[in-house]
Parts: C-alpha cells; sequence; structure tokens
C-alpha cells in the first residue's frame, strides 16, 4: 500500500497506488453495534449475553458455546437481540462484518485438539455452518440495498458494479462520514480520474476526528498526484505532511524537488505546517488552507 520514494522524482505510479487496499474496514462497525445497541435498549443496563441467550435462545442455539470465540459470538447475539423486530437493513452491515469475523475465528480454532473434551469439534463446526449460511442469507437479501454501508459491502466483496455506483452517488452527496470509506473509493477513482480522487482525499481527511487514525497513504497519494500533473508545489507540500505522521519517511525527496524545479520553499513549508497543525486539530479544510490554488 505504501509508495517508496526511493525512486526517481518523476513516476507515474499513482493508478496502482491503492491496489491492495484493504476491503474490510471494521472503523466504522463499533459505532454502528454502538448505536443500535443503545438505541434498542431502554436503561442504562444492558442485559448480558447468559441474560439474552436465556429469555430468547432461538438467538443462540446456532453459535458455538465453548469458550473461544466468546466475544465475536457475543456481537452477533447482542445485534440479532436489538434488531429482532427492525425493518431497516442498517444493522445487517455490521452484522455480516462480525460474522466474517466470527466465522475466522472458529474456522481457526475448529480443528484444535481437544484430549479430553472431543465434543467441542462437534459445536465449532455448528458455528463454521451457521456462520458461513448467514453471510451467504444476508449477502442475498442485502443485494440491493439502498444502504451506503451495504453498497459498500457488495462492491468491496463481490465487485458488484451496480452496489459500487450506488455507493459513489451517495458519497458524492457529501454524506459519508467514515473516512476510511472514502479512502476506498478514492482507490477505484485514482484510476481514471485524479480530479475527484483528490477531491475525495480532502474530503475523507476533513472527516478525521484523531490525527493518530489517519491512513498516511492518503498524503502519498497525493503526493503521487501531484506529480503525476507536474504540480511539484502540491506534491512538495504533501511530501511534507507525509514526513510529519510518517517517521520511515526522510526529507531527501522533498528537498530534491524544491532544489530541481525552484519552488517557494519558504512558502511551501509555511503551508505544510498549516496543514499538520489542521489535521492534529481535526479542523482540516481544504478549501480553507486555499490548497487548490498551489
Amino acid at each position: 500500500m505504501l509508495i517508496s520514494f526511493k525512486t526517481t522524482m518523476k513516476t507515474h505510479t499513482t493508478k496502482n497506488l491503492f491496489g491492495k487496499f484493504p476491503t474490510k474496514i471494521r472503523t466504522p462497525t463499533l459505532g454502528l453495534v454502538s448505536l443500535f445497541a443503545l438505541g434498542g435498549c431502554g436503561d442504562l443496563f444492558e442485559p448480558t449475553i447468559s441474560e439474552i441467550c436465556e429469555s430468547h435462545s432461538e438467538i443462540c442455539l446456532d453459535l458455538s458455546l465453548d469458550a473461544r470465540c466468546r466475544a465475536e459470538r457475543a456481537e452477533i447475539i447482542r445485534l440479532r437481540y436489538y434488531n429482532q423486530d427492525s425493518k431497516d437493513d442498517a444493522y445487517k452491515y455490521p452484522l455480516l462484518l462480525n460474522f466474517e469475523e466470527y466465522l475466522t475465528c472458529v474456522e481457526e480454532v475448529q480443528h484444535i485438539e481437544h484430549i479430553k473434551r472431543k465434543g467441542k469439534e462437534a459445536t465449532r463446526l455448528k458455528g463454521v455452518i451457521t456462520a458461513q449460511r448467514e453471510i451467504k442469507r444476508l449477502s442475498r437479501e442485502t443485494k440491493d440495498s439502498l444502504d451506503p454501508y451495504l453498497s459498500y459491502y457488495h462492491w468491496t466483496r463481490f465487485n458488484d458494479k451496480d452496489a459500487f455506483h450506488r455507493f459513489e452517488r451517495y458519497a458524492a452527496s457529501n454524506r459519508v462520514t467514515d473516512p476510511a470509506l472514502l479512502v476506498s473509493l478514492a482507490s477505484v477513482q485514482i484510476k481514471t480520474d485524479l480530479k475527484r480522487t483528490t477531491e475525495t482525499l480532502y474530503r475523507a481527511l476533513s472527516l478525521y476526528t484523531d490525527s493518530d487514525d489517519i491512513d498516511v497513504s492518503v498524503f502519498y497519494s497525493l503526493a503521487s498526484i501531484g506529480m503525476d500533473i507536474d504540480n511539484y508545489r502540491r506534491a512538495y507540500v504533501w511530501y511534507g505532511v507525509a514526513e510529519a505522521f510518517d517517521e520511515r519517511l526522510d526529507e531527501t525527496q522533498r528537498v530534491q524537488l524544491g532544489q530541481q524545479h525552484a519552488l517557494p520553499t519558504e512558502i511551501l513549508d509555511a503551508i505544510i505546517d498549516e496543514v499538520v497543525s489542521s489535521l492534529k486539530s481535526a479542523t482540516f479544510d481544504a478549501n480553507a488552507l486555499k490548497l487548490d490554488k498551489l
């Protein structure tokens, strides 16, 4: 994912920047799970998993019940419990992600041999079968969903072009609030439209609330876009921002770029400081910073 800047300055690598971009985004899931949990619980104290399974055994019986994969199983049980009567598809996105996590876990431990407790193998196999069945069922049910997260899911899991276009239209309305999803969208846009890619990445940067969470590949990509369109001032700025957030990157490339193209480095260094400051304070605004003037 990360771009090496140890090569020549003028390289057209932009279209391959996101070739291995991870499609499994966990960032929004916890927030969604919490939202559904809080929305479905009328008091301050949620029932425990044991209490849920005691009063609603049908929610739990098809899952493996041994001590392994407990956290993954609990997330599924809570999502099922709080959305028993939901007519909205939204909760199915975190449910799908949690079933994927659960499937990975039960598959990993399924073949662990228990000398004294052979029955554990059977209950884990039940968990595998349930997870596979539920992922297929939920995927089938949500194939044409207008929910942006589910559209994103079908695009990234099944390369569903219709789902991608639904998600892209939603993102264009500036209603996507998860920067990771926008970075993923940029991974497709970068193949055909560098201007839209830049706009999408600027929007993503404006959504981060903690600078420690920023995907540093965004900086590399913006720098490389600058190189590809021969905008060396822009490339210089984003090289500098990348240096501030990734200690593995030294200043050599940026300094050479400034010298090679006689750039106004004092002015650009001041812009770098402004951009870094805005990112660290979660106030990044490309328009306010006049980055389009670079």
